[in-house]
């Protein structure tokens, strides 16, 4: 007794003459998306870290927070990862911007005299 072909393919793809009753009910092949860098969040972080090591300590912290959540969530969920990232870059850019405000406001008062010590004597002239 002779059994006909098997279908490989299921639903009788394979058999010549029959009609694909189903159609393509999977649509095209579309390839899997590319992994997710963490190349920026990494970046943010030891940008903040260093930033906090050399001048403006405190105002960086919240950006070494946010890019280490960054890191973490890089895999499981993209999206917020870059939106993390994002936000501690802003953090790190407004820590740099303060930094240079506190900085020319530091030079300003030195030029001024602002730090001088005045003494005066006695009979009421500035020494």
């Amino acid at each position: 007794m002779s059994y006909p072909p098997q279908d490989p393919y299921g639903y009788g793809y394979g058999i010549p003459g029959h009609p694909n009753q189903y159609g393509n009910q999977y649509g095209p092949f579309i390839p899997p998306p590319a992994p997710a860098s963490n190349g920026a969040a990494v970046a943010a972080l030891v940008a903040n870290i260093l930033l906090t090591i050399t001048c403006c300590g405190l105002l960086a912290v919240p950006g070494i927070v946010t890019a280490a959540m960054a890191v973490g969530r890089v895999n499981t969920d993209p999206v917020s990862a870059k939106n993390l990232t994002m936000w501690s870059w802003v953090i790190f850019g407004a820590a740099v911007l303060v930094g240079i405000v506190l900085l020319v406001l530091f030079f300003a008062m030195g030029i001024s005299g602002s730090f001088e010590e005045s003494t005066t004597g006695g009979d009421g002239i500035t020494v």
